[in-house]
């Protein structure tokens, strides 16, 4: 059993710019928390692995592929993998935790590398 306080570890990062920290690998999964300011934007991405992002706080807008949704506090997405993605427009910081699952290349996600 592993106990991790996402909350310590959302605290650890620095607010004024975006930041990932890997806070767990367990088996095939890869957890991280993500703290992405207000007007900052993530560069689009895609990778091979399966992910969830769950929004703890904040406010703005993913974009999946072609489609553009927005997002606050409470919001579970699921992107499959290879699928080019992005948050934009961040009215209000966002704190994420992320779930990232297996992959045959881990290092293909690009925050990351």
């Amino acid at each position: 059993m592993t106990l991790i306080s996402i909350t310590d570890a959302v605290d650890d990062l620095d607010s004024a710019e975006l930041k990932h920290k890997e806070v767990l690998t367990a088996g095939p999964l890869t957890i991280e928390v993500g703290k992405y300011p207000a007007d900052s934007a993530v560069p689009k991405n895609s990778h091979n692995e399966e992910e969830l992002y769950y929004i703890l706080s904040g406010s703005g807008k993913l974009r999946v592929g072609d489609d553009t949704h927005e997002i606050a506090a409470g919001d579970l997405v699921y992107v499959e993998p290879d699928l080019e993605h992005d948050f934009f427009h961040i009215t209000e910081e966002i704190t994420i935790l992320i779930v990232l699952g297996p992959s045959a290349n881990p290092t293909s996600y690009g925050i990351r590398e």
